[in-house]
């Protein structure tokens, strides 16, 4: 969990950083920008924490309202 935490961290403060160009390819030959991962992290892992969610609710180890 940490490393998930700290990754996250990382991206996070790469794309607030005014430097960075997100709509820049992210390697030579390369078609993905900095923006396109960042979207694609942010939809992974959305689907991942509804999947937890779920599970939670299922075990009913979710709290009750």
């Amino acid at each position: 969990m940490n490393g998930f935490k700290k990754d996250l961290t990382e991206m996070v403060l790469l794309v607030e950083n005014p430097q960075t160009n997100l709509f820049a390819p992210i390697g030579p030959g390369r078609k993905e920008s900095i923006l396109r991962e960042a979207l694609l992290l942010a939809d992974h892992n959305s689907y991942h924490l509804g999947q937890i969610l779920c599970l939670r609710k299922s075990l009913h180890t979710w709290p009750e309202e």
